[in-house]
């Protein structure tokens, strides 16, 4: 195949099987994913035909599995080097993406010898069936679509539209730190009449987000008649001084939805008109001149931050929102009469934050956990005739932690915490660790029977 989207003809066995899938989870809404090798027409000009057949059938035995593991999703078609799924739920559908371009990665890497297979994934999701019964027009609009979006999309990029995005957001959200996004804007794709609002997932560190290369992409300013632009010139001599007199700011493509709070210089609440599917938005909240920073929260651990400049007169301002996540570490572990009955979690993360003066300021953090159980009293024996010991009535749980920020120990002790096995309820409690303006680190801690589970993670200063 060329590397180009394919206007797509589905057949009606290939509906059937869709149709099959979307049945056996009682759903009237499908994820399309349609994906395709970068640069494949090429390579198979270059090597060969036998060369890239090697090249499919291990792109294959990787992206299969992956889509089809525990009945998550279903491959449908695979149309030369490209391969169009199906899946229930949305965030499942983002979450084998990324995983299909992690076990890329290190396929490349494994294989640095070859040239790298860079995939591309595009995600639509849309309604495929009417009163309960599919159509090859309705689904075949929505393949369309994701395969439009995949076609925007480079080597080792994953593109979503809106609706995928808007589904599966808190899923993205629960995952601070492995899984990030950045919006595109609009685009206008050919056969498809609206615009489509593109949205990029990725791992952070792994991947640098951009927006599609080449593509035509939608602003806020119309075409217009020359004449018309000289009255419209005219009036604006005019009232010129008026308008320079005030400030007025509107935004372009915010996308945020309503009911996510966007907060203007850590301070004050931000009133937009319109929606989050309005291309223009005329700010409510005065703004003065000068720099700004804006921003909102998916979670106590997970912000997205767009400085912004703003000049006296009428301000027309497209945020970049860019992802900034919390640092964390979890540990699970647990009491065995003859094990070790500890065990250490570390972990390195860069990161960053803003001051109240838009400052930016990148910090690395190095955690340590160590959780390590013992029995109170003497430890319980085998009973006569048997092999295996009971486990002890009581455990005392020694949590030992050092939390290194910027080179410096800001946290370093450890607490013991004692838990009754027979006990039907958990003991979990939390401690503060350390704090500044910004952010805080809390330990927390649940035990439960045998078992316990440790977390230390940073976290916002506005979450108490």
């Amino acid at each position: 195949m060329t590397d180009a989207p394919l206007e797509l003809r589905i057949e009606e066995s290939e509906l059937n099987l869709v149709d099959r899938f979307r049945q056996s989870r009682n759903a009237s809404v499908l994820t399309i994913m349609f994906t395709d090798i970068q640069g494949f027409t090429r390579l198979t000009e270059e090597k060969g035909d036998a060369f890239s057949n090697e090249v499919r059938q291990a792109h294959d035995a990787l992206l299969v599995p992956i889509i089809e593991r525990d009945g998550g999703g279903r491959v449908i078609k695979h149309i030369g080097d490209a391969v169009m799924a199906v899946f229930i739920e949305p965030s499942t559908a983002v979450a084998r993406a990324l995983e299909i371009q992690d076990a890329l990665r290190q396929y490349n890497q494994d294989h640095s010898n070859l040239p790298p297979l860079l995939v591309r994934i595009g995600l639509h999701m849309g309604q495929v069936t009417v009163e309960d019964k599919m159509s090859l027009d309705v689904f075949g609009r929505h393949v369309n679509r994701a395969s439009r979006v995949e076609g925007l999309a480079e080597g080792g990029q994953i593109f979503l539209t809106y609706s995928v995005f808007d589904s599966a957001k808190s899923y993205l959200a629960g995952r601070s730190g492995e899984a990030a996004w950045a919006s595109h804007g609009r685009y206008q794709v050919k056969g498809i009449d609206e615009p489509l609002e593109i949205f990029e997932v990725f791992r952070p560190g792994a991947v640098k987000p951009h927006a599609p290369l080449g593509a035509k992409k939608l602003t806020g300013w119309p075409k217009m008649i020359p004449a018309i632009a000289l009255v419209l010139l005219g009036a604006l001599a005019v009232l010129g001084v008026v308008a320079y007199s005030r400030t007025t700011v509107t935004f372009e493509d915010l996308v945020v939805r309503n009911d996510t709070d966007i907060m203007l210089d850590h301070k004050t609440r931000l009133q937009v008109e319109g929606t989050h599917e309005d291309h223009l938005r005329k700010c409510l909240t005065k703004i003065e001149p000068g720099s700004h920073l804006l921003y909102y929260d998916v979670s106590y651990v997970t912000r997205y931050y767009s400085p912004l400049t703003v000049v006296r007169g009428k301000n027309i301002l497209r945020p970049n929102f860019e992802y900034f996540g919390m640092p964390g570490i979890t540990g699970n572990t647990g009491y065995e009469a003859h094990g070790k009955n500890g065990e250490t979690f570390t972990n390195s993360t860069d990161y960053s934050t803003y001051d109240d003066a838009f400052l930016k300021h990148d910090h690395k953090a190095v955690i340590t956990l160590t959780m390590k159980a013992l029995p109170k009293g003497p430890a319980p024996k085998p009973k006569r005739g048997k092999k295996t010991v009971p486990k002890p009535d009581v455990l005392l749980w020694t949590l030992t932690w050092d939390l290194v920020l910027d080179g410096k120990k800001v946290s370093s002790d450890q607490m013991t915490v004692e838990h009754a096995t027979a006990s039907p309820d958990s003991t979990e409690g939390k401690r503060n660790l350390w704090a500044d303006e910004r952010h805080r680190y809390v330990l927390s801690y649940r035990l439960s029977d045998t078992y316990a589970q440790g977390e230390i993670q940073a976290q916002y200063a506005e979450y108490k």
